[in-house]
């Protein structure tokens, strides 16, 4: 679980390349990769939101927060009105459909590294 969430950072970092990435699921999920990105960066943009459809409501907002912004689990618990420790619990559901999603595209190797 720990090397899906990894993947994904890749890809999101690698997304980066393009231009800006908001700060935000939603606007990230409603954005197009920039137009003046690289190939690479528009393709990574596009895989980090499919990854996240295929993730699931509820579960991407967890996903993204912790692995792509990098954003702390208990940070992440506050802001989303969570009680301790039930960010954990949510995560790790997340974190399975994220192995799944990548398993399922053949592409869990990573990217950088």
């Amino acid at each position: 679980m720990v090397a899906a969430g990894e993947r994904l950072r890749e890809d999101f970092e690698l997304a980066k390349m393009g231009g800006p990435i908001a700060g935000s699921l939603d606007v990230f999920m409603a954005s197009s990769p920039a137009p003046d990105g690289s190939a690479g960066a528009v393709a990574a943009h596009l895989r980090v939101q499919a990854a996240m459809r295929d993730v699931g409501p509820g579960l991407c907002d967890v996903t993204f927060r912790c692995c792509c912004l990098l954003e702390g689990l208990e940070s992440t618990e506050k802001s989303m009105g969570w009680s301790a420790r039930s960010g954990k619990i949510v995560l790790r559901i997340a974190l399975q459909r994220l192995r799944r999603h990548f398993e399922d595209q053949g592409k869990f190797a990573p990217i950088i590294g």
